[in-house]
């Protein structure tokens, strides 16, 4: 659909451009027309300010632009030429963006007053549209761009900056590098900037500058930033003149990165190099990814006082004396030194045989630190040696990460003024913390991480107090904190505020382990092998963020769940991370998902979580809840029905048992309560009794009058009765099983009335036990059938032994007894 007055619902009269306000001001827009593959310029809006092009496929430009546009990016696309007339209602531009097109550099194309109208202009990018049809550099376009301060543009000729450029009165930034287009300058001279006196920043980066003279930048008195990076023949015999040239300028920041090649011997910084520097008020310098290896003696003491940071990044740095110098950065703030002995990427491989530096001309630098050391030696005195190590007063940054060599971090000293409040650390192949390091006590900000460390003792940081962030992440330091049960290792870390262990390949922290940590607001332990969470964290008052996700954790127990519902009421604003853990959706961890769900608002990544079901299936925890509510009710009364079953059948089965054997257990515990079947008379082939006569009360007369007078009076035997020979305030059942025991033979009185009597049939059964289990089979029984009883009424133990007429029957005839008393006499007589 498009409006009466030919615009599309977006602002401009192409359909597919997007349109979109101006920050929170919905009066002015943006309209976006670029990689849109487009040929023609669309009319826009006068509400729209910002046209952006490029990318497209415009070869022309043929249409008017809307007079309040204040910015048009034209960059890639396919211009070639354009008339005196196309930019001429462009009062209100401000930048203008022709980079990437064909428009050569050349009078041809940028005729004189083709830029006439831009009289607000402040930036004009003509980078990267140079080609090989340049025959004579546009000069007289300059005169109408006098508002112009940033100017990007290529470099076609050394001497292009004529006289012409005097009327860029305004301008302050020119940008020349030939890493966004073409640029070669060779041997720079006062000649190069000469008409352009005002500028404030200078980029000649990737220009193939070769040398400057030593008035260069003579002229330039307002420079503050230098880029002169990427001339890799350029090297650090360019820095005399340099230096020499910029000290009358206001320079604050140079970069002098790679301008050295890639391979080659180590390079050397000389007092000559920078002596001129002392000169200026240099602020910032970037020296990186020059093979420098060495600095020489003094060198620091030359660097200008005024320098806050200094990068040192991708070089091939050495130990030296020079470090006992770095007092002499008196307002250094910040040191980078990171990537040393980092191998270059593959893709600069080539400069290996481009690209050579000549070798400087040095001393042997190792003999000549040697000699000086040697020196310096004897000038001390041990008593008066502070083995202490003195940093830069200001220094407040250092970064070191990544250096391409293994070491130790050992126990080290530092002079305790210094103020030192960021370390970074990382990434360097680090065998053990071990420590510890004295004097860092503004440290606040301490990287470690991914050292890939094995070993952290438990003093490592303990002169390190003020620490606020410590990252320890990506080492492997799981087995150093297992073993510190008494929390000895983060003692002292009481204003620490965020520790990250993450990848540590911990799988259990103690209890007390971060035991002084009340001010941590922030602990991650992320994809460790946690299988629980016993730490306690009652005492983090101020704690809003742990993170635990990634861990083995299948639930939280029951003290872990009380601890962090405790700190949600005490901090609102506290979350928990738990996602990625192998969470298990089963009844035994119900009041955990229960838990969770009831606390979601603080898992912060609650919608991520899944637990596991006994099948494998994975479901989201909010779906669990429900989930276990039946499940769990079923299985419960599942489980209670099979437990009392099972219950059921394992009482049935030991009572039965119990009862089977019930005489061999009883047995069995009168033995050995009474501790006879250590000493029994069986070993001795002694007894103190030849019979004990078991009987009923009732059969009494008989048992115990006729006993003794036919068998102790008439025939010498040795008989045991229970009213006679048991012990006094003794258990009967231990009388009965001492009796038994002691005697040769126990004699049953067999009748109805020793078939109703519990203790009589507990005699015969003792009795049994004891023939079986004490007497290795032998017979002990001998049954006197004194009265008639019918085998019905007889256990079928006892009917056992009648059956096989082990017994004799009472014949109550004055013949017949005496055979009968004899015969009861020959059996229970000891044998000969």
């Amino acid at each position: 659909m498009v409006a009466r007055n030919g615009f599309s619902r977006n602002c401009t009269s192409n359909s597919v451009c997007r349109c979109s306000p101006i920050g929170n001001m919905r009066k002015l827009y943006t309209a976006n027309c670029s990689n849109l593959g487009i040929t023609q310029v669309p009319i826009t809006r006068p509400d729209v300010v910002i046209l952006l092009l490029q990318h497209n496929n415009i070869t022309s430009l043929t249409t008017s632009f809307s007079p309040s546009l204040y910015k048009l990016d034209l960059s890639y696309n396919k211009i070639q030429n354009f008339s005196d007339g196309a930019f001429a209602n462009l009062t209100r531009l401000k930048t203008l963006i022709l980079e990437g097109n064909n428009l050569d550099l050349d009078e041809s194309v940028y005729r004189s007053r083709v830029f006439r109208e831009l009289k607000a202009l402040r930036e004009l990018n003509i980078k990267n549209c140079t080609s090989n049809g340049i025959h004579k550099f546009p000069q007289r376009i300059w005169r109408y761009l006098s508002s112009i301060q940033i100017l990007r543009i290529d470099i076609v000729s050394p001497s292009q900056f004529g006289r012409p450029f005097r009327f860029l009165t305004s301008l302050r930034e020119l940008d020349v590098s030939g890493v966004t287009g073409f640029c070669s300058i060779g041997a720079m001279t006062k000649s190069f900037l000469v008409n352009m006196p005002h500028l404030e920043i200078i980029d000649v980066s990737a220009c193939k500058v070769t040398s400057f003279s030593n008035d260069a930048f003579i002229t330039q008195r307002n420079l503050t930033i230098l880029n002169i990076s990427y001339n890799e023949r350029l090297t650090f015999a360019g820095f005399e003149n340099l230096s020499r040239s910029l000290q009358f300028s206001k320079i604050k920041v140079l970069k002098a990165n790679k301008i050295h090649c890639t391979f080659g011997i180590g390079t050397m910084l000389q007092v000559s190099d920078i002596i001129h520097f002392k000169n200026t008020s240099l602020e910032e310098l970037f020296l990186e990814n020059n093979r420098l290896a060495l600095v020489e003696m003094n060198v620091i003491k030359f660097f200008p006082p005024s320098l806050k940071t200094i990068s040192f990044v991708k070089n091939r740095l050495t130990i030296g004396l020079y470090l006992l110098e770095i007092n002499f950065f008196l307002s250094l703030e910040k040191v980078d030194a990171s990537f040393q002995y980092i191998s270059p990427p593959f893709v600069e491989i080539m400069d290996a045989f481009y690209c050579q530096n000549p070798v400087r001309m040095c001393k042997n630098t190792m003999d000549e630190f040697s000699l000086k050391f040697e020196k310096m030696s004897k000038n001390f005195s041990i008593q008066h040696f502070d083995p202490k190590i003195s940093l830069p007063r200001n220094l407040r940054k250092v970064i070191l990460r990544r250096n391409g060599f293994t070491t130790s971090i050992l126990g080290t000293r530092f002079h305790p003024d210094n103020n030192i409040t960021y370390l970074d650390m990382s990434q360097n192949p680090i065998t053990s913390f071990t420590g510890p390091l004295q004097g860092l006590n503004q440290l606040k900000y301490w990287d470690l991480s991914e050292c890939h460390c094995p070993s952290l003792t438990k003093f490592f940081f303990d002169y390190t107090k003020a620490l606020r962030v410590l990252k320890l992440n990506k080492n492997f330091l799981g087995k150093s904190l297992e073993n510190d049960t008494d929390g000895e290792t983060f003692k002292n870390l009481v204003h620490l505020e965020e520790l990250d262990l993450s990848d540590n390949q911990i799988q259990n922290l103690p209890v007390k382990i971060f035991k002084n940590l009340r001010n941590i607001h922030r602990i991650k332990l992320k994809s460790n092998f946690l299988t629980e969470w016993n730490v306690n964290v009652h005492h983090m008052w101020n704690l809003t963020e742990i993170d635990l996700s990634g861990n083995l954790l299948r639930q939280l127990n029951g003290k872990a769940m009380i601890s962090f519902s405790e700190l949600f009421k005490r901090k609102t604003s506290m979350t928990i991370s738990l996602a990625y853990n192998p969470f298990a959706c089963t009844c035994e961890s119900k009041q955990f998902i229960q838990w969770s769900f009831q606390n979601r608002k603080y898992i912060s990544d609650f919608q991520n979580i899944t637990c596991t079901l006994d099948n494998g299936t994975s479901i989201e925890l909010q779906s669990a809840v429900g989930f276990l509510d039946v499940y769990c009710t079923n299985y419960q009364l599942v489980t209670f029905l099979v437990s009392s079953l099972i219950i059921f059948f394992v009482v049935i089965t030991i009572t039965g048992l119990v009862y089977r054997y019930r005489w061999k257990l009883r047995y069995i515990y009168y033995m050995t309560r009474n501790k006879y079947r250590l000493s029994s008379p069986l070993q001795r082939d002694t007894f103190t009794f030849d019979a004990f006569i078991s009987y009923a009360e009732e059969d009494g007369d008989f048992a115990v009058n006729e006993s003794i007078a036919q068998l102790e009076n008439l025939r010498g035997l040795q008989l045991c009765l229970s009213k006679r020979d048991f012990r006094p305030g003794t258990e009967i059942a231990a009388n009965i099983t001492e009796a038994i025991t002691k005697s040769r033979k126990t004699i049953i009185v067999l009748s109805d009335n020793f078939l109703n009597s519990y203790w009589c049939m507990f005699e015969f059964n003792m009795a049994r036990m004891e023939s079986i289990y004490t007497r290795s089979g032998k017979d002990v029984l001998f049954l006197i059938m004194y009265r008639h009883v019918s085998t019905k009424t007889l256990p079928l133990s006892m009917l056992a032994l009648v059956e096989s007429r082990s017994y004799i029957e009472y014949p109550d005839d004055p013949q017949g007894n005496i055979v009968f008393w004899d015969k009861i006499a020959e059996t229970c007589s000891r044998p000969l």
